[in-house]
């Protein structure tokens, strides 16, 4: 199985952070986030990981080169135009195989062992199954989860839903429709979702949003507090 990060985007909500660090390389405990995300992907046994890049891409590039660093196999798919996250999955289909890949969203922090989520894929009925965490902040979550299939839909107003983490499994095969031009894959999702193969899986232990200055600042401190040396963490580096 390979797996895919998606690391292109501008973190335009950070700036003026972000005019000169990619989002993937700002600093979570001393080491860029895009570190700490590698290392775990790499205890799951995977070895062959594409990332996508746009903005400040050499800076990205230049920071992991191949991966060996890592143990693992780096593939760049570099986007002349910045893709958005349904495009940047669909141009680097091509290297990711025929069977289904974790793809991560290259800006959240977590510590979350991701083997369940493997296991549950099943790509007879599945499309896309989603990692999800609580909701942490005043709104009703992405999705609700069907309790009796496991199916999602949309969070509508009232809704005790929960939020999209940004680490999820897909079946290349069911994206080989759409273009490999800009295109966010909420689009794909609401497909799924109409095609009732569009499922979700609660996942549990530290997760983070970084999508604001105030909450890169509190999730640094979280990190902290959380990971003091001798605490531990789920991986290995």
């Amino acid at each position: 199985m390979h797996a895919m990060i998606l690391a292109a985007g501008y973190g335009k909500r950070l700036r003026p952070l972000t005019d000169t660090v990619p989002k993937p390389l700002v600093d979570m405990g001393g080491r860029p986030l895009l570190d700490h995300t590698l290392s775990r992907v790499a205890t799951l046994g995977i070895r062959r990981v594409v990332i996508n890049v746009h903005h400040l891409a050499e800076q990205i590039i230049a920071h992991v080169e191949d991966g060996a660093a890592y143990g693992l196999d780096v593939i760049w798919s570099q986007e002349a135009v910045l893709l958005e996250t349904g495009g940047g999955v669909c141009q680097a289909l091509g290297l990711l195989g025929e069977e289904p890949f974790l793809a991560i969203n290259g800006d959240v922090v977590w510590d979350i062992d991701l083997q369940p989520l493997i296991a549950a894929f099943d790509a007879t009925r599945m499309d896309g199954l989603l990692g999800l965490v609580p909701v942490r902040r005043e709104g009703c979550g992405d999705f609700v989860v069907d309790a009796a299939s496991g199916r999602l839909r949309r969070a509508a107003s009232g809704d005790e839903g929960w939020i999209y983490s940004g680490l999820q499994m897909l079946r290349p095969a069911a994206l080989r429709g759409y273009p490999a031009e800009p295109f966010s894959l909420n689009r794909f999702y609401d497909d799924a979702i109409r095609r009732e193969r569009l499922y979700g899986l609660p996942l549990t232990g530290f997760w983070a949003d970084i999508g604001t200055p105030e909450r890169l600042d509190a999730t640094r401190l979280e990190w902290k507090n959380r990971f003091a040396i001798g605490a531990g963490l789920a991986y290995k580096d």
